[in-house]
């Protein structure tokens, strides 16, 4: 399901049509699974590490938005997993990735970088054998894959740079298949990376015209998503959710919103009808309402929506406060010359805390 992020990252990668520096990268990742919860039956390996393997992009100024991030580098990655444990086994990442800039001098570069796509997992959850039955983390072999990177780099000669920092790094299937507690692994990576045409810090604005977007918007949204019971190898339910919004665009790379959402739940109406609940009222009462703030950050065609909602049912009790993050790809955007001003996929995980509810997919338009 994280394909469309990964294809919403590379069309980021490809929009980039100047000749912008390009590099290649590798990481050596050393660290610990953390075991986040004591509901999970395995014990942590003593070590993980993990190969990174990167193809990176030095943006140039010839979109609007580099200027206003620092001119972040986009890059495309595999990262070969081995958590030092049979039970755990090996994963397979592959995800594009952005990197921020904190702080730059001629030969220095302090970065906050972030990447997410798909992973292949060796090891999940299986009835039988016992073993394999005790092994509750993953659920899925197919999982999404999250990396987060904080650390410098130095540029040692023309062509050859080296790297270092802090790194965390997630699997998990965003609960549509259970159990789903996930693997989290953090530690430290060095590496060093060769660029062909040499390191330089001169970067050529060439981006002319006006922003693309309207100040204030007004939008509404359709996705779909699926999530198992909480019983293993259970039923996957589909969840249906319409929100209507009202918001305005500043500074060309933030979009701010207001709106309300309506979330249909198969899973809430079919433990009404199996527990004798709200008789005759189940397909009414699987409908939860609610309010939300939501923010995004854009980068040209992609943005990294945030959002906080707060309910204003809950038929079941429970959490009066959800979030939501993920990626959108905006891949109509008009807002100067059409009534539709901007038409985008979007690819959203739902959380209460920490505890993920279920990834949707959907479609997004602005007016």
């Amino acid at each position: 399901m994280r394909l469309i992020f990964s294809i919403a990252f590379l069309g980021l990668i490809v929009s980039l049509k100047c000749m912008a520096q390009v590099s290649f990268g590798a990481n050596y990742l050393g660290g610990k699974v953390m075991l986040h919860t004591s509901k999970i039956h395995i014990q942590a390996p003593n070590y993980s590490q993990a190969l990174e393997l990167s193809y990176q992009r030095q943006s140039q100024g010839n979109q609007y938005w580099h200027k206003r991030y620092g001119y972040p580098e986009t890059s495309f990655n595999m990262a070969l997993v081995h958590y030092g444990g049979s039970e755990l086994g090996t994963a397979i990442g592959i995800y594009p990735a952005i990197q921020f800039s904190l702080l730059k001098t001629l030969k220095m570069n302090f970065f906050f970088r972030i990447g997410g796509g798909l992973a292949f997992a060796t090891q999940r959850w299986n009835r039988l054998p016992y073993s394999d039955s005790m092994n509750n983390i993953l659920g899925s072999r197919i999982n999404n894959f999250t990396m987060i990177q904080l650390g410098g780099k130095m540029n040692i000669s023309p062509h050859w740079s080296i790297r270092a920092g802090l790194h965390f790094f997630h699997i998990s299937n965003a609960a549509a298949r259970q159990p789903n507690y996930g693997i989290n692994t953090s530690g430290f990576f060095i590496g060093s990376a060769y660029c062909p045409q040499h390191h330089s810090t001169t970067i050529t604005n060439n981006f002319k015209g006006s922003s693309p977007y309207k100040k204030f918007i007004l939008g509404a949204t359709a996705s779909i998503s699926f999530a198992e019971d909480k019983v293993t190898d259970g039923p996957i339910y589909p969840n249906y959710t319409f929100g209507i919004l009202s918001g305005w665009h500043w500074r060309e790379k933030f979009r701010s919103s207001i709106g309300l959402d309506a979330a249909f739940s198969e899973k809430m109406r079919s433990f009404y009808k199996n527990n004798y609940l709200f008789p005759g009222k189940e397909k009414s009462q699987a409908w939860r309402y609610s309010v939300f703030l939501a923010h995004e950050f854009l980068w040209g065609r992609v943005g990294l929506p945030l959002q906080l909602g707060y309910y204003l049912n809950k038929p079941l009790g429970g959490e009066p406060i959800y979030q939501k993050v993920g990626l959108n790809y905006h891949f109509i955007r008009n807002l100067h010359n059409h009534k539709l001003g901007d038409a985008y996929l979007m690819l959203q995980l739902k959380t209460h805390y920490a505890s993920a509810e279920y990834l949707e997919m959907g479609l997004g338009v602005l007016f």
